[in-house]
Formats: structure tokens, C-alpha cells, sequence
């Protein structure tokens, strides 16, 4: 008990080693700990993430530095003292950045207009692997990615349809499309793999290398 009150009178600067910031931050924290790591934080995230945002960025930072402290927090037990702390810390609050960032992107985008939307174009530009592809390969190609939308259009659920050219082709993150869908991630990604079984068999009964064209996706 005695170690638990000299551990909360630490000053802000006094956190330099792991083991400061271990002891700082374990259950109970320091609030002078929380309030030295939340600065390093926001002195980090502004240089790392200033070339992603356009206006508001400190109040971005802001936000972001928060939401990384709790998940800095809820897992500071994983942290196996192979790196500075607050590298560790800092790469958690970046990703947490980037994942928000993404989302933000995404947010103004309706799952339902992608029923709607002619995806032709996308998934052709999916088959072109070279710079300058051979015509006879380019004819190819191009067969194979009419053979895939038929096979999608024919095979796939509504929801399997909508996860597919969500994530796979539009490169929505999945933690937006598994909030529009309702579900969560791990459901969404049942979705995702029990769409891809069915594509595997009938590409299989069509004749069709089903690992070359699964690759595209």
C-alpha cells in the first residue's frame, strides 16, 4: 500500500523507463502518469497523422490520443518490454488513428448504393497484373472477370453480394461495412468466407482454376 501512494506521487517527467511507465499506468493509475503518457502521445500522433487530415487536426489528435489511452490501458498486460514503452504506446494510438481515419472516409458512403452501382469496371481492372499485358492475355483476362460476375451475381446471397464488392472491391473497412450490415466483424467475416466456398465450388464445376480467380479477390 505504501508503494501504491509513492507510485501516485510521481511528477509527469519522472516516467523515462519501461518500468516507470508499467508501474505508472498498472490498475490503479497514476493520473500524473495518464497525463505524461497522453502528452507524448499528442506530440507524436500530430507529425504522424498531419499529412492525413485537412483542418481540425489537434482537435483530431485530441480525440485520438484519448481513445488510445483506454485501449493503451486495457492492454498494457500484452506489452513485453522488447521496445520503449512508448514506442509500443505510440504505435497503438497510430494505427488508432489510421483506423479512425478510414472510418471517417467511409462514413457518408450507404452499403445500399453499392447494390445499385455498375461494378463492372472495377472488377475488370482487377484482372490486369502487368503494365502492358499481352492482347491474347488481356482477351482472356477479360473472359475470366465476365465468367467471375456471373458466377457473383448467380451464387451469392444479397448479403454476400454486398460484403464482397464492399470489401474485396471497394475496400470499405470491414468494421464500416459490419456496422451498416447490423453484425459484427466475426460474423461479417463468416459471410466473406462462406461467399468465397461458394464461388471455389462452382468455379471448380465450371472448369475454372478456382485458386487463380479467388486470388483476385
Amino acid at each position: 500500500m505504501l508503494n501504491w501512494f509513492k507510485r501516485r506521487g510521481k511528477k509527469e517527467d519522472s516516467y523515462q523507463s519501461n518500468e516507470d511507465w508499467i508501474n505508472g499506468l498498472e490498475s490503479p493509475p497514476d493520473d500524473n502518469a495518464i497525463r505524461a503518457l497522453r502528452k507524448v502521445l499528442i506530440r507524436g500522433l500530430k507529425p504522424a497523422l498531419s499529412k492525413y487530415v485537412d483542418r481540425e487536426l489537434d482537435q483530431f489528435v485530441e480525440d485520438v490520443a484519448q481513445d488510445s489511452l483506454l485501449k493503451i490501458l486495457d492492454n498494457i498486460h500484452t506489452f513485453r518490454g522488447e521496445s520503449k514503452f512508448t514506442t509500443w504506446a505510440m504505435k497503438i494510438a497510430v494505427r488508432e488513428g489510421l483506423t479512425e481515419l478510414r472510418r471517417k472516409r467511409y462514413d457518408d458512403i450507404s452499403l445500399d448504393d453499392l447494390k445499385h452501382e455498375d461494378d463492372d469496371s472495377e472488377i475488370r481492372s482487377m484482372s490486369v497484373a502487368d503494365n502492358q499485358p499481352a492482347p491474347d492475355r488481356t482477351t482472356h483476362e477479360s473472359q475470366l472477370m465476365e465468367k467471375m460476375m456471373t458466377i457473383i451475381n448467380q451464387e451469392l446471397t444479397e448479403k454476400q453480394k454486398i460484403a464482397i464488392k464492399a470489401i474485396v472491391i471497394s475496400g470499405i473497412p470491414p468494421s464500416v461495412v459490419a456496422e451498416q450490415l447490423g453484425t459484427n466483424r466475426n460474423a461479417l467475416y463468416k459471410v466473406v468466407h462462406d461467399a468465397r466456398l461458394k464461388l471455389k465450388h462452382r468455379f471448380e464445376l465450371e472448369g475454372i482454376d478456382p485458386d487463380e480467380m479467388l486470388n483476385k479477390l
